[in-house]
């Protein structure tokens, strides 16, 4: 038997057995540690199927980034990796710094080298800088495809305060954080793309609306962060962790949604030259409506010709699986509170006078590209 052959086959030996394994049925019986992603099958190099059905290696021209932000995309980014280590021979990339101050003038993006074959992972980033710049930037070494995971800023906004709230709190930076860091002056400048989202006096507005509640409150004087989240009344501790979250990821993430339609624009106008950025965002509130959906379709965009059809279905089926039971049973990274809390602490925030209005903006963006 020829290389080839010998590889086609040992393909669909995997997958068969994936398929057929008399115990898949109960996999997720006990929760999804039965199963660990690195399960997935024996390292199989990319591939591509003829027409005469042998199994070829694949030419890769793109790099792979995935950006996310905070309570935005993490399992559903776990599972992505895990499928490309485990089934493909792109690589884990290294790190790559993807910050831009917000408060100069320099239309400079920062140096990104994107590598063909590697896939990238980065929260959180920063993009303030000229779209044109951005495109030269990402796509100075390879073709990029980029997966962009955003969230709807109101349930974004109760996610974080009731996973920031938990005990204990998944992530020990709650206890000594300043949520009230960096409320100075508006981050957009002229970045808005003709949004109207926030003003310098909404952002002082939010920066004393968040001095009010951290420290002020008796017996919660010389306390920290995630004390305040635990004893102030659900309202207070949501709009205290609001505050926070608008500076550490909401503002970046409807600056990047509106950066990537300036990209698609630039592109759009300029019909001639090579589309070296291809841009794929996902809404996570759609992941909770329909995780099968959603994932599938994540998957077929990073995955590619590097799968069969038949793999991407089942590994739709494993995200759907799994979020499914962490949402019935409860897991640090999905939360599951009370269906009447959520529903409580969502009518505050779209009735509240401020929250409302610079929230509704942000909401309008993220609508727009989900």
């Amino acid at each position: 038997m020829d290389s080839r052959k010998a590889l086609q086959a040992v393909t669909l030996l995997s997958f068969i057995y994936i398929m057929l394994a008399p115990n898949r049925s109960s996999l997720y019986a006990s929760g999804p540690s039965r199963w660990q992603d690195e399960e997935l099958s024996s390292t199989i190099p990319a591939t591509n199927v003829n027409s005469t059905g042998i199994v070829e290696e694949t030419e890769d021209e793109y790099a792979y980034l995935i950006l996310q932000y905070h309570k935005t995309g993490w399992l559903i980014t776990k599972k992505i990796k895990s499928a490309v280590s485990s089934l493909t021979s792109i690589r884990r990339g290294g790190r790559v710094y993807l910050r831009t101050s917000r408060y100069n003038d320099s239309s400079d993006c920062p140096s990104a080298r994107l590598r063909p074959h590697q896939l990238y992972i980065y929260s959180n980033p920063s993009l303030f800088c000229d779209a044109t710049s951005l495109v030269d930037t990402l796509s100075a070494h390879a073709r990029v495809k980029i997966l962009h995971f955003v969230r709807n800023p109101f349930s974004l906004a109760v996610s974080n305060y009731l996973y920031h709230r938990q005990d204990p709190t998944p992530e020990e930076w709650v206890h000594d954080a300043n949520p009230c860091a960096g409320l100075i002056s508006s981050t957009f400048r002229n970045e808005t793309s003709g949004y109207s989202i926030m003003s310098d006096n909404d952002f002082w507005t939010m920066g004393n609306i968040c001095r009010s509640l951290f420290k002020t409150r008796p017996g919660l004087e010389d306390k920290g962060y995630y004390e305040h989240l635990l004893r102030l009344p659900p309202e207070e501790g949501l709009e205290l962790a609001t505050c926070h979250i608008v500076i550490a990821s909401m503002i970046k993430m409807v600056n990047t949604i509106i950066k990537f339609e300036q990209v698609n624009r630039y592109y759009a106008e300029n019909s001639v030259l090579e589309e070296r950025l291809e841009i794929l965002t996902i809404s996570m509130d759609r992941l909770q409506k329909n995780p099968w959906q959603v994932g599938r379709r994540a998957f077929d965009f990073v995955l590619g010709p590097h799968t069969s059809e038949d793999v991407k279905d089942y590994l739709a089926n494993r995200l759907n699986n799994d979020y499914r039971w962490r949402t019935r049973h409860g897991n640090s990274h999905v939360t599951s509170s009370d269906v009447a809390e959520k529903a409580r602490l969502l009518s505050y925030l779209r009735g509240h006078q401020f929250w409302s209005r610079v929230l509704g903006n942000m909401e309008l963006v993220t609508d727009s590209v989900t």
